[in-house]
C-alpha cells in the first residue's frame, strides 16, 4: 500500500491534492500534523474533518511523521525536564493518533534525540531507558514508535545508521518500540538497504521511499528497486510512504513520485 506525506503539497490544495493521490491509485496520506495546524491549535474536531476530507477521496491516514517538529523543548537524551516534555508532547501526538486512526509514529527528529557530549554507549543505553518509558505511553494511545535511522547530512548524532536504530529496538524490546527505513536515510548513512530490511524485517513496523533531501523522484536512487525486491522476499504487508517535500512543480512531482515508487515496490506497479 501508497501512502504518500502531506509535506508534498501546499497546505491550501488539500482538495487538489488528494483528488490526484486517488486518480493515481495511492491507499493514503501519511499526516505530519504541524502542517494542519500548530500544535496548540489542533481541536478534535479538525482532525475528524481531516480524517473525513480523506474518506471522501477514498484516502486513509496511513502515519504520523514530524511528531516532534516545533518542539525543541523535547529531548529524548536531555536532562529531566526536557524528558518530562517529551513524555507530555507524546501525549499530545497520542490524541491526534487517536483522532486520526493511525497506528505508527514515526521517531525521526534528529534535533530531539541529539547526544552532545555523551558517549555512544552511554547515549545508546539513556535511549533504550527512557525509550521504555515512552512505549506504555505510545501504546495506552495505540501507537508504535517507529525507530529512524538519520544520518549526519541530516543534522543527526544519534542512530545515525540502521544498524543502530535496530540495535536499539531490541534492546528495548517492547512492542510499541519497533524499526522504520528508509532509503534515502540509509543510503546517506553508508548502508544497504537491502540488508537493512532483510536483517530488521521481523522489528520492522513503517517504510518511507524517499530521495536524498527529499527532492523529487525524477532520477530515483538505486536503492528502491532493492528495496521493492527485499520488501517482497520479507513479507512486508505494511505501508511504503513517498516522503517528498513540496516541488515548485508539486503536481508534477506527486505524479511522478507515484508512478516510480508503485513500479519499484508493488507487483504491477499498482498502488
Amino acid at each position: 500500500m501508497i501512502a504518500v506525506s502531506n509535506l508534498a503539497w501546499p497546505a491550501e490544495a488539500l482538495e487538489e491534492a488528494l483528488a490526484l493521490l486517488a486518480a493515481c491509485d495511492a491507499r493514503g496520506v501519511e499526516v505530519a500534523p504541524t502542517r494542519m495546524a500548530p500544535w496548540d491549535a489542533l481541536t478534535p474536531a479538525d482532525l475528524a474533518a481531516y480524517r473525513a476530507r480523506l474518506d471522501v477521496h477514498g484516502l486513509v491516514p496511513s502515519s504520523l511523521q514530524a511528531i516532534f517538529f516545533g518542539v525543541p523543548r523535547a529531548q529524548l537524551l536531555g536532562d529531566s525536564a526536557g524528558f518530562d516534555a517529551m513524555v507530555d508532547h507524546l501525549r499530545r501526538v497520542g490524541a491526534v493518533g487517536q483522532a486520526l486512526g493511525v497506528s505508527t509514529a514515526v521517531f525521526g527528529a534528529p534535533h530531539n534525540r541529539l547526544r552532545g557530549a555523551l558517549t555512544p554507549a552511554t547515549a545508546m543505553e539513556l535511549a533504550a531507558e527512557r525509550l521504555a518509558l515512552l512505549a506504555p505511553v505510545a501504546a495506552d494511545a495505540g501507537l508504535v514508535l517507529a525507530m529512524e535511522p538519520v544520518p549526519a547530512a541530516y543534522g543527526s548524532d544519534f542512530l545515525m545508521t540502521w544498524r543502530a536504530a535496530l540495535a536499539l529496538v531490541r534492546h528495548v524490546g517492547h512492542p510499541a518500540v519497533r524499526l522504520h527505513l528508509d532509503t534515502a536515510c540509509v543510503a546517506l548513512g553508508g548502508g544497504d538497504i537491502a540488508a537493512a530490511v532483510s536483517e530488521g524485517a521481523d522489528m520492522l513496523a513503517h517504510f518511507h521511499a524517499a530521495q536524498p533531501k527529499l527532492v523529487d523522484f525524477a532520477e530515483p536512487i538505486p536503492g528502491h528497486a532493492a528495496a521493492g525486491a527485499a520488501l517482497a522476499r520479507a513479507g512486508y504487508n505494511g505501508w511504503v510512504a513517498i516522503e517528498m517535500l513540496e516541488q515548485p512543480d508539486w503536481r508534477g512531482a506527486l505524479t511522478g513520485a507515484l508512478a516510480a515508487v508503485g513500479a519499484a515496490y508493488l507487483p504491477g506497479g499498482g498502488a
